[in-house]
């Protein structure tokens, strides 16, 4: 009874106390659960690598036994060749009694290979030095580990940048893209790191390109006029109108791509000069007509493939002592060629055309002078890699002064250069008021040709 009470009362005490168990395991949040299963994936990864790496090594050393084995074979084939293996004796030649006993018999075993010269000697040489430089040897630490959880924490803290590198490689060549327009304004496919606004002293280019045409242009030209007809009347001997000027942007800011704005100083002189052959004192004569002077401020802005202009600028007139001295003018006249003068401008480029078309207004009073003018135009230049390319185009102004008579002045040539100042050659034509002098109210006529240059 005694025997048997035992145990069931260890029975009773072993159910009635508590069960001890192992504490369980914490459960993993979705981010620590994604964090082990790529740590898993760069371990599984990283073991493929090793193995693949081994086997193309195994291959590798296969290989090159199998071309070490080919070359003895090749080389005992050559020597056997060169030194043929001494045959028996023929059968008719008595034997001597003492060679009946093998052991002692020396044709057996081949002879003893001749001593290699320097040139074969080289060679063994290098082939024994040529897989201790070209066979990579197996080192400890690739060999795949047996315990699938990785051993070192590190490991894939080491793998991890190998495969993000050439990622953000292949993202920087598909964003950092950007495309640039002829005054180097960035307007497409750029890095969000290159589309901050960014500010620029004296930049480079312009968000307005000047006027060619415009005969009151701030640019720098020079023109012979053979042909010059006034009120048409021909004119004995040559004009040749000068001028010096430039157009500078000295701030720029670009806010996004395709979106600026700069503002700009221009300044120019125009003169005109007269070359004629005096007939009272019988020798040539080259005198200054007239000068105007032109300073102005712009406030240029880009919106994509959309310029606007907005200027402002004081013009005078001046004319020459000798002018004034030959045609004996003696009395002060009225000159309205001294004014200011507010427009707005508007350009856009379709294919190889540049379009453009503005209005203006005269700040002064409308008894010195009336307040309304307008100008527009086309200029094509065909794009070309070349040094020399085809330009041309036509400019018309019409002021209210003048009765809104057209000013026509067009021309074609070429362009030569890869820079931004580039020359210019045309031969052009102008027909309508006088451009410049106090005398605008005079129509003229010319056909010649002309250098233009944009310094700046």
């Amino acid at each position: 009874m005694l025997c048997l009470a035992v145990p069931m009362t260890l029975s009773v005490l072993a159910q009635q106390a508590p069960k001890t168990t192992s504490p369980t395991s914490r459960t993993l949040t979705p981010a620590e659960q994604r964090q082990k299963e790529k740590i898993d994936r760069e371990v599984q990864r990283e073991r493929q690598i090793r193995a693949e790496w081994l086997q193309k090594q195994r291959e590798y050393e296969a290989r090159k036994a199998e071309k070490e084995r080919q070359r003895q074979a090749k080389k005992a084939e050559r020597e056997g060749v060169v030194s043929p293996r001494p045959t028996s004796p023929p059968t008719d030649t008595p034997v001597p009694a003492t060679t009946v006993n093998p052991a002692p018999t020396a044709p057996a075993e081949p002879p003893a290979p001749p001593k290699p010269s320097r040139r074969e000697e080289r060679e063994r040489r290098k082939r024994e030095n040529a897989p201790a430089v070209v066979a990579p040897q197996p080192t400890p630490a690739v060999t795949p580990a047996p315990d699938p959880v990785p051993a070192e924490p590190a490991k894939p803290a080491r793998v991890k940048p190998e495969r993000v590198k050439p990622e953000r490689v292949k993202r920087s060549r598909v964003t950092a893209t950007p495309v640039t327009d002829s005054a180097g304004t960035v307007v497409a496919g750029v890095d969000p790191a290159e589309s901050r606004p960014r500010k620029e002293f004296l930049p480079r280019g312009h968000l307005f390109e000047p006027i060619l045409l415009d005969p009151l242009e701030a640019q720098t030209y020079g023109s012979v006029l053979p042909l010059y007809l006034t009120n048409g009347e021909r004119y004995v001997g040559s004009i040749v109108p000068f001028a010096f000027g430039f157009n500078k942007p000295f701030y720029r800011r670009t806010t996004a791509p395709g979106r600026s704005e700069e503002i700009v100083l221009d300044l120019a002189s125009f003169t005109q000069f007269e070359v004629y052959f005096d007939q009272i004192t019988r020798y040539q004569r080259r005198q200054i007509m007239n000068n105007d002077y032109k300073v102005s401020i712009q406030y240029n802005l880009r919106r994509g493939a959309n310029n606007y202009r907005f200027r402002v600028y004081h013009l005078s007139s001046h004319l020459g002592d000798d002018y004034i001295y030959r045609n004996r003018i003696t009395a002060p006249s009225t000159n309205s060629v001294n004014y200011e003068q507010l427009d707005a401008m508007y350009s856009r480029t379709f294919r190889d055309w540049r379009v453009y078309g503005g209005l203006g207004v005269t700040l002064r009073k409308p008894e010195e002078r009336k307040p309304l003018s307008a100008q527009f135009g086309a200029f094509y230049k065909k794009p070309s890699q070349q040094a020399a390319r085809l330009v041309g185009g036509v400019d018309v102004k019409f002021f209210q002064e003048t009765e809104f008579r057209p000013g026509i002045h067009a021309g074609v040539g070429v362009e030569v250069g890869r820079t931004a100042n580039n020359l210019t050659f045309l031969a052009e034509t102008y027909s309508g008021f006088r451009p410049y002098s106090q005398y605008e109210n005079q129509t003229i006529f010319w056909l010649g040709v002309g250098v233009y240059l944009n310094p700046f």
